[in-house]
């Protein structure tokens, strides 16, 4: 069985008009990989996810989100 984990991330977009596209991959993703996931974003601090659930599952989250972020950002 997995461990069981709490990460935190922050992502500082570049475009206002992107955070929507994250906030919802964010959420569809971490619903079929059964992770909690809590949203907050303030203008100073950007956009931050708290994930918790399964470490392998987090790891794996953490990477697919950074990807899609690179690939929307260019």
């Amino acid at each position: 069985m997995a461990k069981t984990g709490k990460k935190s991330f922050l992502f500082d977009p570049k475009s206002i008009n992107n955070i929507e596209k994250y906030i919802h991959f964010a959420q569809k993703k971490g619903k079929s990989s059964g992770l909690q996931i809590r949203i907050s974003y303030t203008h100073d601090s950007g956009l931050n996810l708290s994930v918790s659930g399964p470490k392998d599952k987090i790891n794996l989250f953490e990477h697919q989100m950074r990807a899609f972020i690179e690939e929307l950002e260019m």
